[in-house]
């Protein structure tokens, strides 16, 4: 545990429209881990509900808690703000703005730092009910839809990190660039990341004995455009997949009213030449990632 406190923690969460959920986290956060956390930022993306107005003249309970207004800069953008604020920070945990923890569940988490190995490392992530099902990292089945692992015996590799709550050491954070700099709104950005760490040669694994309860919504607090939505995933396919699992991925878009419209925003962007540059400097191809894992796709 002494080597754990060694560790300068800063912790980002991106908020938009979130009510009273980002006052509940942060107060989690404050109860359960406040002296291992040198800074929290909230960044505040557009709201229009007030819900961060309770940090604009902050008490002597938020001195470590920034708040940063954004206009609509999406969740990946969000999140790469958020980490540039913390230039000499050894590790980043990125949290969404509505869930509960568990007394000691950071600590918990940094213990898996002294294994070199781990670059990544990710709760079990449930509902808000303590009694509700709990996955333990995600992967893809054949028709390229996430789905939820069991719990393991020991720390495990799993293949994509849940966004809702992950921590990254900041300095493999800042080598493979940290989340896509051209996702548009939301949506795949945790999967984007996860994908590139793995075929950039770094690992991440999911904690068995550390799960935070999540908040999963049937309905977004603020509009999700879908064709943005499709880009983003076009765009990590693009940036990461050979040509068959590009197409096989495209293939149900066929029909989507504004497929023509998401490939011509891909062309136009620097997708290509990020592909170009990712092929380069990665270890592993997509191949190896899908096979590694057994993912049927």
């Amino acid at each position: 545990m002494d080597n754990v406190k060694e560790y300068e923690v800063v912790i980002i969460i991106p908020c938009k429209n979130e009510g009273i959920y980002i006052k509940q986290t942060l107060e989690f956060l404050l109860k359960t881990e406040a002296k291992n956390i040198s800074n929290i930022f909230i960044i505040d993306d557009g709201s229009n509900d007030n819900c961060c107005e309770f940090l604009k003249n902050p008490s002597n309970r938020y001195s470590n808690v920034m708040l940063v207004k954004t206009k609509g800069i999406g969740a990946s953008a969000a999140r790469n703000l958020g980490a540039s604020f913390a230039p000499l920070t050894k590790t980043l945990v990125f949290c969404d703005a509505h869930i509960t923890m568990q007394p000691n569940w950071l600590n918990t988490l940094l213990e898996a730092f002294n294994n070199k190995d781990v670059s990544v490392i990710c709760p079990g992530v449930g509902h808000f009910s303590p009694d509700s099902p709990v996955g333990y990292g995600q992967t893809w089945n054949e028709e390229f839809e996430t789905y939820w692992l069991k719990k393991p015996m020991n720390i495990k590799e799993v293949p994509l990190a849940p966004g809702g709550c992950m921590a990254i050491r900041k300095e493999v954070f800042d080598a493979v660039g940290g989340f896509d700099h051209g996702f548009h709104s939301w949506g795949f950005e945790d999967v984007e990341l996860s994908v590139k760490l793995w075929l950039f040669g770094y690992k991440i694994f999911v904690h068995p004995d550390v799960k935070i309860g999540h908040k999963f919504r049937k309905i977004q607090p603020y509009d999700v455009d879908l064709t943005e939505f499709h880009y983003n995933k076009l765009r990590m396919a693009f940036s990461h997949f050979n040509e068959n699992r590009i197409h096989k991925l495209m293939k149900p878009l066929h029909d989507y009213s504004n497929f023509k419209t998401i490939l011509n925003k891909i062309s136009a962007s620097d997708t290509y030449d990020q592909r170009i540059d990712y092929f380069k400097r990665r270890l592993h191809d997509d191949d190896w990632f899908f096979n590694k894992f057994n993912i049927p796709f």
